[in-house]
């Protein structure tokens, strides 16, 4: 039975499922890394030596450029034929190659034999020079009849000149020739070789191989080596008769030799069939893939042994503790805050599970002691917020009232005070939370009659009232406060007649809008701003223990707003043009309990 039971199937299947992968994803790996990697290398350095030969084909083109600047000098080929002996010729020439010397990188010398006067001129770092020949020197003349060409790498040398002192003959150029014709007709008229110093080449050269690893030649069509990492082979012949071979084949390409990749691309360039040549030694090549491969066996065979031995753990000791928590877990999903987790293994699921139970029971306490409080917090709050009225309006109207009464014996007394006892009538109805609008609208019209008493001519009162809104449910005491404030901070009697209008209607998706607008003084900009980043943390005062502190006239009704309608209710207050205040409520209508 032991060997048949579902946890020994699961066991040997979850097994079966990560071993076999993981072994064949080794093995593929093993096998395809190599050739994988061979393949990348061969393509990176295919790449790069391209890259050289173009950048080798660059510097070549320059240096043919600079020896085409002859015919940019429309002066150049007539002093060709004029009297050698004239100085002003002999100047002109001297600054013509002069400045191809100096113009152009790593040109040491220019010689020039003029055919037309036998005169020879050599143009270097030093003074220039020449002397009458009836032939130029003989190096020159083994390049052929074409319009350039180049010699390979060879020891700098003064083309028949004496040597100076300050010359230094001892490092390797290049020379590049240069027939100068009468164009467009064929007669030559002069010989020109630049000595082009290795420094480019070698620069080039230096950054398409890595030293000690590889191998980079760069040769001519006769295999002459112009370039190789060892000084000592350059000038010489490459002695590899296979490789001569393959170059003549392919202007591009690879081969896999006995002992090395080798990767080539010729300069096209016709008067430079020059060769860039890596080897690439086996060794090298496959170093990375290699080492790749290796890490890659270490990491599957640890990891072959981390899934097996967490196969086990996870289908002896975890899977069914983590089930049975998972089943308690659902339970409470559903509302069943009250399950008993019975998980007694006495490993971490155990604690884990017992932890849980614990949490569950506490989270239900602090659930009914936290739903209590709140209650009890928010009818306080409530209350508290509505008790705190300024009864400064109080006063001034009872004064009002008595200088009246002193004055005049008429039923206007009876009606001021009528208003009065109906306001705080109202005031002292602490058991209503919420009214309607009408009993809000009714309650400040009271209260604007007794100022308007006290004001007379000087209050002015605009009323704009959709019937619809009144029936509107709102908080208890959110208009007077926002009206009282005109009388305590804005209203001046000797500018004028005092306005206040008071508009309701209802806006989209139900929103109760209110605007209380008065023309009296307006706020200084540095004082709204402090006002409105009250009102933006009134809320959050709400719930804290100092919150009585400002909860008066706009905060207390804001706080109170956002308290009936589960903060979803904005108080904008504004200054009006060309002065007063402007404060808007915008409610939002709360959803049936």
């Amino acid at each position: 039975m032991k060997y048949r039971s579902i946890q020994t199937r699961l066991i040997t299947f979850m097994l079966a499922v990560t071993t076999i992968p993981l072994l064949l994803s080794l093995i593929i790996t093993f096998t395809h890394t190599r050739e994988s990697v061979k393949e990348q290398t061969v393509n990176e350095n295919v790449r790069l030596i391209y890259q050289g030969a173009t950048n080798l084909m660059n510097y070549l083109r320059g240096i043919d450029r600079a020896s085409l600047s002859v015919y940019s000098d429309p002066h150049f080929l007539r002093n060709l034929a004029l009297d050698p002996d004239n100085h002003r010729v002999v100047a002109e020439l001297y600054a013509t190659l002069q400045a191809i010397q100096t113009g152009t990188q790593d040109i040491h010398q220019i010689y020039l034999h003029n055919q037309l006067t036998g005169q020879s001129t050599q143009i270097s770092s030093n003074l220039p020079r020449r002397e009458f020949r009836q032939a130029p020197y003989r190096k020159i003349e083994e390049f052929g009849e074409g319009n350039t060409a180049i010699e390979p790498v060879h020891q700098v040398h003064s083309y028949g000149f004496p040597p100076r002192p300050a010359d230094i003959l001892e490092f390797e150029v290049i020379t590049f020739y240069r027939s100068i014709t009468n164009v467009p007709a064929p007669d030559q008229y002069a010989l020109m070789a630049i000595d082009v110093k290795l420094d480019s080449i070698l620069a080039i050269c230096d950054q398409l191989y890595a030293k000690g690893e590889e191998q980079l030649y760069l040769i001519d069509s006769s295999g002459s080596i112009i370039y190789s990492p060892d000084p000592r082979q350059r000038g010489q012949a490459l002695d590899d008769p296979e490789l001569m071979d393959v170059i003549a084949q392919a202007e591009r390409g690879y081969y896999d030799g006995e002992d090395a990749m080798i990767v080539y691309e010729k300069l096209d360039l016709p008067y430079a069939p020059w060769t860039l040549v890596k080897q690439v030694p086996h060794q090298t090549l496959y170093k990375h893939s290699t080492e790749l491969t290796s890490i890659n066996a270490i990491i599957a065979i640890l990891a072959l042994f981390t899934v097996i031995l967490g196969t086990l753990w996870i289908s002896i000791r975890i899977t069914k503790p983590i089930k049975q928590l998972t089943t308690y877990m659902h339970q409470v999903k559903t509302g069943r805050l009250d399950v008993n987790i019975d998980v007694t293994s006495p490993d971490e699921i155990g604690i884990l599970s017992r932890r849980f139970q614990t949490m569950m029971d506490t989270i239900n306490n602090l659930i009914l002691r936290e739903y209590r409080l709140e209650i009890a917090n928010k009818t306080n709050q409530l209350k508290a917020l509505q008790a705190q009225i300024d009864p400064h309006f109080l006063y001034n109207t009872l004064q009002s009232i008595g200088t009246l009464a002193l004055q005049h014996n008429v039923p206007r007394i009876y009606s001021l005070l009528s208003s009065l006892a109906n306001m705080m009538r109202y005031n002292m109805r602490n058991s209503e939370g919420k009214v309607t609008l009408q009993d809000e609208i009714n309650h400040v019209r009271l209260y604007l009659e007794l100022q308007k008493q006290r004001f007379r001519d000087q209050l002015e009162i605009i009323w704009d009232v959709d019937p619809e809104s009144l029936t509107t449910p709102v908080p208890k005491m959110i208009l007077q406060p926002v009206v009282e404030n005109y009388f305590k901070h804005g209203m001046n009697t000797h500018a004028g007649v005092g306005r206040i209008s008071i508009s309701t209607r209802i806006a989209e998706h139900g929103r109760l809008i209110v605007v209380i607008e008065n023309n009296g003084a307006s706020i200084e900009e540095a004082e709204l701003i402090s006002i409105r980043s009250k009102l933006e943390t009134a809320f959050h005062h709400l719930n804290r223990n100092d919150a009585g502190e400002e909860s008066i006239g706009l905060l207390n009704v804001y706080m109170r707003l956002n308290l009936y309608s589960n903060n979803h209710a904005e108080l904008i207050i504004e200054n009006a043009q060309p002065h007063g205040v402007k404060v808007t409520l915008d409610i939002k209508p709360q959803e049936s309990e």
